[in-house]
């Protein structure tokens, strides 16, 4: 039997064909459209950005580490080049997708490219001046698709590895009303502590932060009469001589003195809980201590250690010693005539470290161990290093040491200090002052981008820097200064990348 569709089902069945076939087609044109866009726009992306090696103008520059922040569009080196870098002709390398149609750079007010742009090319050497406004576009190969960075080559403004002396940072000596006459200051158990003879009045003044204007006064009555210059802190205890060499105790902070049983030429310093000293048994110099550990038994020093004028005994620890070593700097010998040695101590027994020839005989000189930076030869990075430094002191004809001597091999072999170390000439020449490192918090107020995490904000508002304190000391004329100065290495102070 034979079936005839209508007319219009065989149109109706017709059409529904022809939008299926329609439908199917359509679909994955779509999905290929968004993923071209999608292409189109993520192939402007930057992945890495760098300076190509240039050593006319700084090795290294090809080591500098750039960030990239995409979301606000920021390229920069969050360690900046070294002061006096010129950054007006720098040639790049530019990482993004090789489809991509042009990578121009934009530069605007610049010292050398006042209004150009450049076209960036792989193996190209065009060079940017990167003193002005430099922006990198890069074009999708379609067109339809740009990206902007704001490109930044950081320059420090000043020189970092100088020593700041801030004339606003400068305090008079604690509690002092008349006329100073002798000021000695310590350390115990992270506190400040001041000793000073204030016209005839001994007052102690105590305080965590020396400048922070609170520091706690105690009059001191002394049931005999003070060395100001030999007094001494270990954590348990202070000590002192008195005019005659005999040794005190105090565990009350000064309150009440207790007389030790011994007596010495002078007080060399603390060594943990106890006190290293120089006395004559009557037929030669020898080292002592207080309290004394069991067995010990004075021992005769060395004709080249110094019985008086030596620094302060400074406190270190190191990779070469077992044990912590504290080390003391010139002196006067048994002889009478002056030492350039540095000797170091290592809880049981006194060596000497060197006998360097750069550093000059002297007494009253201070030793303190702080940091400097040293440069790689090969890249532009910048390493932190223990530095031993030698201020003040008196010269074998009368005259005060002005220059800074510095060792950054724990005191072995010295050097004159670069000229950023040398104090500026509004600090008076000294002789035995005290030089104290002391850590607080220095603040930012704005965040700094990871270097090596681009994209990636780091909260870095605050961190630890070492300040130099240098208390009190004597004029050449034998006046007693009263100050305090507040130093700090200006590279210290920058924000850390991380």
């Amino acid at each position: 039997m034979n079936r005839h569709f209508p007319l219009y089902l065989m149109l109706i069945l017709l059409l529904s064909a022809t939008v299926a076939a329609c439908n199917k087609k359509d679909e994955p044109k779509s999905t290929i459209d968004d993923n071209y866009s999608v292409y189109s726009y993520s192939s402007t992306l930057v992945s890495a950005f760098s300076l190509k090696a240039n050593t006319k103008i700084a090795s290294g520059l090809d080591s500098v580490t750039f960030a990239i922040d995409q979301e606000r569009g920021l390229i920069y080196n969050a360690d900046s080049l070294p002061y006096g870098t010129r950054v007006t002709a720098l040639c790049v390398n530019v990482t993004s997708a090789s489809t991509v149609a042009e990578r121009l750079f934009i530069v605007k007010n610049g010292t050398v490219q006042k209004d150009t742009t450049i076209t960036y090319r792989n193996n190209g050497n065009d060079s940017i001046d990167f003193t002005g406004d430099v922006t990198l576009r890069v074009i999708s190969r379609d067109g339809e698709n740009t990206r902007d960075y704001k490109v930044k080559v950081n320059v420090h403004k000043e020189e970092p590895d100088v020593i700041v002396w801030d004339q606003s940072r400068r305090r008079d000596l604690p509690n002092v009303t008349s006329t100073l006459q002798d000021s000695k200051t310590v350390m115990i158990n992270g506190d400040f502590m001041c000793l000073a003879n204030d016209n005839g009045n001994y007052v102690l003044s105590n305080a965590e932060d020396p400048l922070a204007g609170t520091w706690n006064k105690t009059e001191i009555s002394f049931p005999f009469v003070p060395d100001v210059s030999s007094f001494t802190a270990t954590p348990q205890a202070l000590y002192i001589l008195d005019e005659t060499g005999e040794l005190y105790s105090s565990t009350d902070m000064g309150a009440s003195w207790t007389h030790c049983g011994v007596a010495w030429n002078t007080i060399v310093g603390a060594y943990n809980d106890r006190i290293l000293g120089v006395k004559n048994d009557g037929t030669s110099w020898v080292h002592d201590e207080y309290p004394q550990r069991a067995g010990f038994v004075p021992v005769k020093i060395d004709s080249n250690f110094p019985i008086n004028g030596m620094s302060q005994l400074v406190m270190a620890n190191n990779e070469w010693t077992a044990s912590q070593q504290a080390m003391c700097m010139g002196g006067v010998l048994a002889s009478g005539a002056l030492s350039n040695a540095v000797w170091g101590y290592d809880g049981e027994q006194w060596g000497m470290v060197s006998n360097n020839s750069v550093l000059p005989s002297m007494s009253g000189a201070t030793l303190f161990s702080y940091y400097t930076y040293s440069r790689s030869s090969t890249s532009l990075i910048y390493n932190k290093r223990v530095t031993w430094m030698v201020m003040g002191g008196t010269l074998d004809d009368g005259s005060l040491n002005t220059t800074t001597y510095i060792s950054r091999n724990q005191g072995i072999n010295w050097s004159k200090g670069e000229g950023g170390l040398q104090l500026p000439s509004m600090i008076p020449a000294f002789s035995d002052a005290q030089i104290f490192v002391y850590d607080r918090q220095h603040r930012a107020n704005a965040p700094r981008l990871n270097a090596y995490d681009p994209g990636q904000v780091t909260p870095v508002t605050e961190w630890d820097c070492s300040y130099i304190y240098l208390f009190g000391g004597y004029a050449a004329n034998g006046t007693a200064l009263n100050n305090v100065w507040e130093g700090v290495l200006r590279r210290l102070t920058y924000k850390p990348v991380f």
